[in-house]
């Protein structure tokens, strides 16, 4: 099937939050009142531009994802409009998954019931920790008690289909410390788990931290043995790793994030949100765009233009490859041969040669139809994904 013809995926990026917490290096912003009406009114209107466009009309959507921020900020009744106006616009397939990101605090819980019937099929969690000091170094506001009774609410209101994310390497974290988090969050049965490294972004406050001396990251070997603690876990509870930071029962893979590791289309709506389509051409193989990040000035364009584009993209040869090896290592499947010398003509070994070295140094395997990293290879992922960025 042609690219323009493949159903594509659609990420709804909602930008406010309560608080910012201290790692976060996202298009995140705290205000004193929401625009809820005036914010849902410009992503309505972008979406019905797009939906006229050349590279989006009359396609089908796989996947709806809700991220932000925290859209869990948003009512039951914009997040249902915004979907009801999707839907009417593209067709949905009959399995399509639709997330949305939420808090644990009970304000959010109280519209779990809600976002469900209004189409929302799947919650991803912050949870990040269910130790009390370790969310307050977070900078999360919810406590421990709040993410349980989250998690029993989710199961009472009928999500079948949910997530629970975690952070690890905290400064001062432990093993005891992880293993207790794995514990407790395997005990709610989650069909998804996301674990991710606690990685410190220039600019934020974590950094500024950093390199005043006031935090220490934890020693590498620390955290490979929490990694390799957090692998051996899950594995044995029936959760498999599908792609270095996520884990999923059987058929609980998350749709939406595997479009994006599988090199699929994606339509970005709302303040600094990013899309991709790719391209069937002899010098372009992708066009990338992103959104106005912020957001007053990303609804101003909206209501003038109909869309708020900052920047964008032709993606030729070379870098498409890059980005296509880079998202797709990620995954435990890797990158099919198959695929890739049918987008860009030649195997992944004829356009890298290196990786030959890293077959040889145990790092990475090129068998059964596919290149992917070994698991020692995952540990030291980012020592290679830099020859491709």
């Amino acid at each position: 099937m042609a690219p323009e013809k493949q159903p594509f995926s659609l990420y709804i990026h909602i930008p406010y939050c309560v608080s910012k917490c201290p790692y976060c290096d996202f298009n995140v912003h705290v205000v004193s009142k929401i625009p809820e009406r005036e914010y849902g009114a410009a992503l309505l209107r972008e979406l019905e531009v797009y939906a006229r466009s050349d590279h989006w009309r009359g396609r089908g959507l796989k996947s709806v994802f809700f991220g932000g921020g925290t859209p869990s900020t948003f009512s039951p009744q914009s997040i249902g409009r915004i979907l009801e106006q999707a839907r009417s616009l593209f067709p949905f397939t009959e399995d399509v998954e639709v997330t949305l990101e939420a808090n644990p605090e009970k304000e959010d819980q109280k519209h779990f019931s809600a976002y469900r019937s209004c189409g929302v099929n799947r919650l991803s969690l912050g949870v990040q920790s269910f130790q009390p000091r370790l969310l307050k170094f977070l900078g999360r506001l919810h406590s421990a008690d709040e993410s349980r009774e989250a998690l029993r609410v989710i199961r009472q209101v009928g999500f079948r289909n949910f997530s629970l994310d975690l952070i690890y390497g905290s400064p001062g974290q432990s093993l005891a410390d992880l293993q207790a988090d794995l514990a407790e969050a395997l005990s709610f049965q989650p069909p998804h788990l996301s674990a991710y490294n606690l990685t410190i972004e220039e600019g934020t406050p974590f950094h500024h931290q950093l390199n005043a001396g006031r935090i220490r990251p934890l020693p590498e070997d620390e955290e490979i043995a929490m990694a390799e603690l957090i692998e051996e876990t899950l594995s044995r509870s029936g959760l498999e790793r599908y792609e270095i930071s996520n884990y999923a029962r059987p058929g609980w893979q998350s749709r939406h994030n595997s479009n994006y590791w599988q090199g699929g289309d994606y339509l970005g709506i709302g303040a600094g949100a990013h899309s991709y389509v790719s391209c069937e051409g002899n010098s372009v193989f992708g066009l990338r765009w992103h959104d106005e990040r912020n957001p007053a000035r990303y609804m101003e364009m909206v209501k003038r233009e109909g869309t708020a584009v900052a920047e964008s993209e032709s993606v030729g040869l070379a870098k498409a490859a890059a980005e296509f090896m880079f998202v797709g290592l990620r995954m435990m499947n890797g990158v099919s041969t198959d695929d890739f010398s049918g987008r860009f003509g030649k195997r992944p070994e004829e356009f890298y040669p290196q990786i030959g070295a890293w077959v040889e140094e145990g790092l990475m395997e090129a068998r059964g139809g596919a290149v992917r990293l070994t698991r020692r290879g995952v540990l030291v992922s980012n020592s290679i994904f830099v020859n491709f960025v």
